[in-house]
């Protein structure tokens, strides 16, 4: 009975041995995953951050400067002139929040409008406008149409 009772015993040792040692891999496994998923979710967590004040850098983004782009046949000194009244028309623009501008209003400034440059009149069209601190105006310029008096 004691031979059966100690052979019995010594198998069950055997056995939480055994298991002892084909889960310790696995455990010790998962304990390095463990180490590794908190060293991940630290260096993301970092990286959020960095993320988020660079994005709420942006968001206080002004606009530096504003840059044109005239097409259209017109001579050289009225294109620098028609930069120049441009450039007075969007100073208000300068230092103004990116975020805060509204790209609508943006095109009104200068959309169809009428410049005289050496008594002569040009009309404005917006093409395009890209908002950035160099803010950009790409603007079609053309002779105004005669206006016809009492018409």
């Amino acid at each position: 009975m004691r031979r059966i009772l100690g052979a019995l015993l010594l198998g069950a040792l055997a056995g939480g041995l055994l298991v002892h040692l084909s889960h310790s891999r696995s455990l010790e496994q998962l304990h390095w995953e463990k180490e590794k998923l908190k060293v991940q979710l630290f260096e993301t967590t970092e990286r959020l951050s960095r993320m988020e004040a660079m994005w709420e850098e942006e968001r206080k983004e002004t606009v530096s400067s504003v840059k044109f782009i005239i097409q259209g046949e017109i001579e050289s000194f009225a294109r620098l002139e028609l930069q120049r009244l441009a450039g007075e028309i969007t100073s208000g623009l300068m230092g103004a929040a990116i975020n805060e501008l509204q790209p609508e209003l943006v095109v009104a400034l200068l959309q169809r409008r009428k410049l005289t440059v050496e008594k002569r009149d040009y009309l404005v069209d917006v093409n395009w406008v890209v908002i950035a601190p160099e803010t950009t105006f790409n603007l079609d310029v053309s002779p105004a149409p005669e206006e016809v008096p009492g018409g």
